[in-house]
């Protein structure tokens, strides 16, 4: 017999068919428990992950029932899905022998109170059956009726629940709702119902009866998505709700009542599109515990169309306090977003000062496609363009929202070398170039202001692009550099099916051409050789061929970039989130690999070891000794270890700054 999890480690489900559950079911005289799931889902996964894994699920579990679980959409789920009307996943039943429904429960949660429910379920008088029968009979009082919409309400039967509702509406009073029984009803309440008001206006008794800090979490977690859903693209009437949540705000002193009066204030401020008031609000975050930068960057977007120049000009200063309090995944946003701030702010075209090599890296970060000016120094129609025609405020909004914009002089520096690139033989040529350095469109010529725009507008069709690509590829197409070509064009897009492409691309190569440069992004990708996979696996047994073609730095920079990361992210956590162990296992990785940079790393691991032992001293003497064969992202590394020495005496601190002053300065 086959099943999911050991006995006595988790839930143990059976590898079982419905008939058979059954029959197992009537043999052992036990009812079914019977998981009903799909792929794809997210609750399903962290109920099957996190929450049946537990030995507490399996000791409740395995004695009581036959576990199974079926996939909704394979095997004989669809069936059963029919059979017992499931529209949302996860849907956990509880069937009597016979295969008849007992309960029902959709939703996941953790186990303790997942256990709850379920137990409910077992308890033929509070099982989702037996309500439902006694209900039709109409033999029900208060206390049932409360027990059996809590039931409802757990098995997503939302029609009835509203029914229910309504008779209990009609039959309980003020002091019924107040007690302990009724609250997991008022849990589900959405913001400004009925029983949300109610407890806002009975806040003290709910305090007492239930608890402040669970009502604060209830009163907090609905005010919270209220004001989200009022903040979001086309709500309903959001002026109106975030009124009521104002008013709602003022009658209570919740825990984090600051922070939700920003929250309200930001989005007021937001909708009505007074732009003062929300850059004021941005200058007062201090912290980004709670993802306060995100609803501060929304707000911005919100009012950017009512902004001058001038106001966006007031929040540039705002960039390096943002970029210090945001997690560093998220720092290249936030220079990113203040970069075209600023860029935002300029009157007319503003024409990056950048080669075209770090466009093209620009433009793949930000996928944004490149617009470049083609012009001479003799030419009358490019003069005229520079002068009359790119200052103009309305021409700069449009190119500056569209492209990075660049210009080039043909002949001078790498002018003649992106002419014959581009194939430029007249003057002006405009040349727009996807974020992979394909070309989209030329055009040659200038013209007036808007109608420019209008050729612009005309003249590239991105979908278009890609689709002749697609359209070649479909057709059978499979020459070489095409499909390197296709490949990288779909990872600039973000396109899954990328590395399907990359890797009919490296099966289709000989050794020889798989070392050569021209095949070089497949290794270096890691989208394209991922840990465990051909390609990697090419990489490791052929370095020294991919050394002599590519540069032995360059594949070891390749091969240590995992290492790297994981060291650093545990210099920023201070290396509490590991065990002392997975420095051997870091180690001993290093030096199976040989890397060029072995001595940076390792200076690194060492590093990370006195960091996590917590000695101020000792993690001084390591940096002093290990950081000059360090080569790492100085600023990270200032960041993550200055904060080590805080606490320090003022003669560590002193030692530090010269640590600092020494090896980390840009």
């Amino acid at each position: 017999m086959f099943s999911y999890s050991a006995f006595g480690q988790g839930v143990n489900f059976e590898h079982l068919t419905f008939d058979e559950a059954l029959a197992k079911a009537k043999a052992e005289n036990k009812p079914i428990f019977m998981d009903c799931y799909t792929s794809w889902c997210g609750p399903c996964k962290y109920m099957a992950e996190k929450v049946f894994t537990q030995e507490k699920a399996g000791e409740f579990f395995n004695p009581k029932f036959v576990c199974v679980k079926f996939d909704m959409e394979k095997g004989e789920g669809p069936e059963l899905a029919k059979r017992f009307e499931i529209k949302a996943f996860p849907t956990f039943f509880i069937l009597r022998p016979d295969g008849s429904m007992q309960h029902k429960i959709v939703g996941g949660g953790e186990l303790e109170d997942f256990i709850a429910r379920v137990e409910k379920g077992l308890n033929e008088k509070t099982s989702l059956d037996y309500l439902n029968k006694a209900y039709e009979k109409g033999k029900m009082n208060k206390k049932q009726l409360i027990a059996y919409q809590i039931v409802l309400n757990e098995a997503y039967e939302k029609s009835k629940s509203e029914e229910v509702s309504k008779k209990l509406d009609s039959i309980l009073k003020d002091k019924d709702k107040l007690k302990k029984e009724y609250w997991p009803i008022i849990k589900k309440s959405s913001y400004g119902s009925d029983n949300f008001k109610f407890v806002i206006n009975n806040l003290a008794t709910f305090n007492k009866n239930i608890g402040k800090k669970e009502v604060d979490a209830f009163l907090s977690g609905k005010i919270h998505g209220a004001i989200g859903n009022a903040s979001r693209i086309n709500p309903k009437d959001p002026l109106s709700v975030l009124k009521q949540v104002q008013e709602d705000l003022s009658k209570t002193d919740l825990e984090d009542q600051a922070r939700l009066t920003f929250t309200l204030e930001l989005a007021l401020a937001a909708q009505e599109k007074d732009v003062d008031k929300v850059i004021s609000l941005a200058g007062q975050i201090e912290h980004n515990e709670n993802n306060e930068l995100w609803g501060v960057f929304n707000a911005i977007n919100s009012i950017r169309a009512n902004a001058t120049k001038e106001d966006l000009k007031r929040l540039l200063p705002l960039e390096e306090k943002f970029i210090s309090i945001t997690p560093e995944n998220s720092k290249d946003f936030v220079r990113n977003y203040f970069e075209n701030l600023s860029i935002a702010t300029h009157v007319g075209v503003y024409f990056q000062d950048l080669t075209y090599e770090e466009a093209l890296k620009k433009a793949k970060q930000q996928q944004k496609r490149l617009f470049i000016d083609c012009y001479t120094s003799w030419c009358g129609p490019c003069q005229y363009m520079a002068n009359k025609v790119f200052t103009q405020e309305s021409v700069g909004d449009f190119f500056n929202s569209n492209f990075i914009c660049l210009k080039y002089d043909m002949e001078k520096g790498e002018g003649p070398e992106l002419g014959k690139k581009f194939g430029v033989r007249a003057y002006p040529t405009f040349v727009i170039i996807n974020p992979d350095g394909s070309i989209l469109h030329k055009l040659v010529g200038g013209g007036e202001g808007e109608q420019f725009i209008g050729r612009v507008k005309e003249a590239f069709d991105n979908e278009k692009a890609l689709g002749t690509s697609i359209k070649k590829y479909n057709e059978g197409c499979r020459d070489k550099a095409f499909l390197a070509s296709y490949a990288q064009t779909l990872l600039g897009l973000y396109d899954p099916s990328a590395k399907d492409v990359a890797n009919e691309l490296f099966n289709s190569l000989s050794d020889e051409e798989r070392v050569s440069p021209d095949y070089w992004f497949i290794f270096a990708k890691k989208e394209f050789s991922p840990k465990g996979s051909a390609a990697e696996k090419f990489l490791l047994a052929n370095r020294a061929k991919f050394n002599n073609a590519n540069g032995q730095e360059v594949v070891d920079l390749r091969l240590s970039q995992d290492l790297q990361k994981q060291l650093m992210e545990i210099l920023a956590t201070k290396g509490q989130a590991i065990e002392t162990s997975k420095f051997d296992e870091i180690t001993k990785e290093i030096k199976s690999l040989k890397l060029s940079n072995e001595k940076s790393l390792l200076g690194l691991v060492a590093i990370g070891r006195a960091v996590k032992n917590g000695n101020i001293d000792r993690f001084l003497t390591t940096c002093e000794r290990e950081m000059p064969k360090v080569k790492a992202n100085k600023r990270q590394l200032n960041y993550y270890l200055s904060q080590l020495t805080t606490r320090g005496s003022d003669a560590q601190k002193a030692r530090w700054n010269k640590i600092a002053e020494k090896y980390l300065q840009q």
